[in-house]
């Protein structure tokens, strides 16, 4: 959707679930299943040698180009090795400070790298304006992706960044803004509106997963999930209730939209703009996922679905939770 048309739909206030209202054409992105925008925090430095090391790796050891935040080329690793001797100037050296972060900005396969390296740049510039780091574009991957290292000291006043979990929520919304404004469509919901329960694999279990080893804290709790239908006492757990809860009400907040696109539609001249907007919402509504926990995924795999209410069931043997 193109910005002039994103205007059209924000005439009236969004329906806040848990605290925070979903912009309408956020909501309706997430409801046609636009392509999440996706931001990591990937590590923070310590000391000279670690950012060394972050801006190695985005580099490639000086293989790659990178680029200042002031838009500067560094070409060779020598220049990079400049730089960081430059902003250890102002790193703390004790021991555990955070002195640098590595970020990673994702954009959809077959996104125009140039459109991500202009993405990046925008972000950057409204959010860091104070602060002073190197980017490099990669295209080794389906998806190509930006790996930025940022000196958390800004460069005039002397705070340092800290930098929270809704700070990562903002700036996934900062760069899909900017994407979109390249030509990229992009959203940045919430897994909830999107009727995702859990989150996005770690790189430490994804290794793991790639070697055919299965994680600690998954054997654990498909025992636990063995040892409930053993006892006979499978119940819906509490969080699992709220994230139930939390799915119902993301499910009624489109189809509210839904209502007051039909009612605003009447007599409007983008009647058929909001007449679609409207059944794409409710189409979402109806057909929107049902989250689930690692512990509900293994019972199903068992043939043992965690209703609201508990019901007895076939208990498996250990050989059915090993298959």
């Amino acid at each position: 959707m193109r910005a002039s048309k994103e205007k059209q739909l924000e005439f009236h206030k969004s329906r806040i679930v848990k605290g925070r209202a979903l912009p309408l054409p956020e909501r309706l992105r997430a409801a046609r299943g636009v392509p999440q925008a996706v931001v990591k925090l990937a590590s923070y430095g310590q000391g000279r040698s670690e950012a060394m090391g972050q801006v190695d790796y985005i580099s490639r050891k000086g293989k790659l180009e990178l680029e200042t935040e002031s838009g500067e080329k560094l070409i060779t690793r020598e220049e990079q090795k400049v730089l960081i001797e430059e902003w250890a100037r102002d790193f703390d050296g004790w021991r555990k400070s955070r002195d640098t972060v590595h970020l990673v900005f994702s954009m959809p396969h077959g996104s125009p790298p140039k459109a991500l390296q202009n993405a990046v740049r925008k972000v950057l510039r409204r959010e860091f304006a104070d602060h002073e780091a190197v980017f490099a574009i990669h295209l080794d991957k389906k998806h190509p992706h930006a790996h930025v290292v940022m000196k958390m000291r800004s460069r005039d006043h002397g705070k340092k960044l800290d930098l929270r979990v809704n700070d990562l929520l903002h700036l996934r919304e900062v760069f899909a803004h900017a994407a979109r404004e390249e030509g990229v469509e992009m959203a940045a919901s919430s897994r909830a509106a999107r009727g995702v329960g859990r989150k996005g694999m770690k790189r430490p279990i994804f290794y793991m997963r790639r070697n055919k080893l299965v994680p600690r804290s998954e054997k654990e709790t498909a025992q636990e999930a063995l040892f409930d239908l053993q006892q006979g006492r499978v119940q819906e757990k509490p969080w699992e209730k709220a994230m139930r809860e939390r799915n119902r009400q993301e499910r009624d907040a489109y189809q509210a939209e839904a209502d007051k696109l039909r009612v605003a539609a009447q007599g409007s001249q983008d009647r058929e703009l909001l007449l679609r907007a409207a059944a794409d919402l409710e189409r979402f509504s109806k057909t929107m996922p049902t989250p689930r926990t690692l512990r509900q995924t293994i019972l199903a795999k068992l043939g043992h679905e965690v209703p609201s209410s508990s019901q007895d069931r076939k208990q498996p043997s250990q050989a059915d939770l090993d298959r």
